[in-house]
């Protein structure tokens, strides 16, 4: 009672419910309320004002419960603000700054930022020219990302988008950049499995958690994702490289929607609202690459996943997503009842910027694996009908099979990217070129695991290498080392 109090006092207006819908409350009685605005209850219940109309205001209630018509209403004269500070990393909060995973207040110097902004200018932006490293083997190859990309994760549920997104999360925060990863409508169970995979894997303390669940009202889960970008471009200010994942924004619009219909805006297609695009391109347009007033480089990587059904990639939000960021990469539920993991359709995702980071190498790596695996998919549409293969095509189809093994990767895997070129590089040569797979998968999944006995200093002495020649050079000159760990006796 006192804040509402003090804020009445501030600005000497006062308002009344008028009535209220879920939690939508319309308000009467405050001229010169804001959009924006934050608004309290007597019972100190906040808001948000969504819309002003001639006569009354729509304001998003924050808490749930009911308000009793008359109730007064007080304007803050202040936008939504949240507190941040370097406190948030290893915490769970809301999208209102509270914490919500039991430990306490969050500490240390706090300072209190709107969660509208606008996206830095394009006299700040710098090109994206340094690779991101996933340590997922299909896409820093064939789908490769930079610092300060915008690159959508789309496909079905439960085709490994949340955990190649964990993968590339706690890579980048064994790396030393801020990771924040938003939950918009998830189950509490869901969160808690995130959670644990970043504990297993000990970037728990790298980074910020941003949660709303499906219990939360939509307005929560509607405000999740500009909440998680503040907390993004706090840390982008002080110098350090963020990640920020939106998990998911499917989700976020159909949020979005309810909120739209509940105030009986004018629906447009899939009854989703008309400004819907501008406000998701808005928040993504928040990520970047930028230049500092000191000259540096700092960036947010943005990765918003994309929910789609049987693969259909055309829906209203999907194309929308696709359409405002730097490319996509595609999940197949059909490769994933193949039983590929990941189950990245290479051939149907898509980097805009991310190629120009890529070392020569990488560029002669990526043309020869496409070439391999279109031959692959056209001798294996013949090879269902039966057909006697000659010896040449037949081998072919081996080296398909074994590229799909190279790239089937557990959910706890992390691959760096001097192992990737060195394994694949022992491919190219003919490492496996007469071995059964099951014996190829048996000993890939050694030289994983013990690749820093067998190579060491592996990434400084590849750095020289610029072709497809030079890299078969290597792998030849290591065979010996790498024999040694596959066969030694037990």
């Amino acid at each position: 009672m006192e804040k509402f109090k003090k804020y009445l006092e501030e600005t000497g207006e006062i308002g009344r419910v008028v009535g209220q819908n879920h939690y939508l409350a319309y308000v009467s009685g405050l001229p010169n309320l804001k959009s924006g605005e934050m608004v309290m209850t007597e019972s100190e219940k906040r808001g948000l004002v969504h819309g002003l109309d001639k006569e009354t205001a729509e304001i998003l209630m924050f808490d749930e419960g009911k308000l009793k018509i008359g109730q007064e209403i007080a304007r803050t004269n202040t936008f939504f603000q949240i507190p941040i500070s370097q406190e948030l990393l290893g915490r769970i909060i809301n999208p209102l700054g509270r914490p919500i995973d039991g430990l306490g207040p969050i500490l240390g110097e706090k300072e209190y930022l709107p969660i509208q902004r606008e996206a830095p200018g394009i006299t700040r932006r710098v090109k994206i020219n340094e690779p991101l490293e996933t340590g997922v083997m299909v896409v820093d190859l064939l789908v490769p990302i930079g610092y300060g990309q915008r690159e959508l994760i789309i496909g079905d549920a439960k085709t490994g988008k949340t955990i190649f997104l964990l993968q590339t999360l706690s890579n980048q925060a064994k790396k030393g950049v801020i990771c924040i990863y938003v939950a918009i409508g998830k189950e509490a169970s869901a969160v808690k499995a995130v959670e644990e995979y970043l504990k297993e894997a000990e970037v728990f303390d790298k980074t910020v958690m941003v949660v709303a669940t499906s219990e939360n009202p939509s307005t929560i889960n509607y405000l999740s994702p500009f909440c998680g970008m503040t907390i993004a471009e706090y840390f982008r200010d002080r110098g350090k490289k963020v990640l920020i994942i939106f998990d998911d924004l499917t989700s976020h619009a159909k949020f979005y929607r309810e909120i739209s219909l509940l105030i009986k805006r004018l629906p447009g297609r899939s009854s989703y609202p008309g400004d819907i695009f501008h406000i998701q391109a808005a928040l993504l347009e928040r990520a970047g690459n930028i230049k500092t007033r000191d000259d540096k480089e700092v960036s947010i990587t943005a990765l918003p996943a994309a929910e789609t059904l049987e693969n259909d990639l055309s829906g209203f939000i999907q194309t929308n997503l696709m359409a405002m960021t730097d490319g996509h990469i595609f999940f197949d539920i059909n490769d994933f009842r193949r039983g590929k993991l990941p189950a990245v359709n290479a051939f149907l995702s898509v980097s805009r910027v991310g190629n120009q980071t890529k070392e020569p190498l990488d560029y002669a790596l990526a043309s020869w694996l496409r070439k391999k695996m279109i031959e692959y998919q056209r001798i294996e549409e013949i090879a269902q009908f039966g057909e006697e293969l000659f010896p040449e095509t037949q081998r072919l189809l081996d080296l398909g099979k074994k590229l799909e093994i190279l790239f089937n990767q557990g959910s706890k895997t992390i691959i760096p990217r001097s192992l990737q070129l060195f394994v694949l590089g022992l491919l190219i040569y003919g490492f496996w070129e007469d071995k059964p797979r099951n014996i190829m998968k048996i000993e890939i999944d050694t030289i994983l695991k013990n690749y820093k006995e067998v190579l060491p200093e592996l990434e400084r002495r590849m750095e020289g290498i610029k072709n497809l020649e030079e890299l078969k050079n290597f792998a030849e000159q290591v065979i010996p080392g790498v024999k040694e760990i596959l066969y030694q006796p037990l």
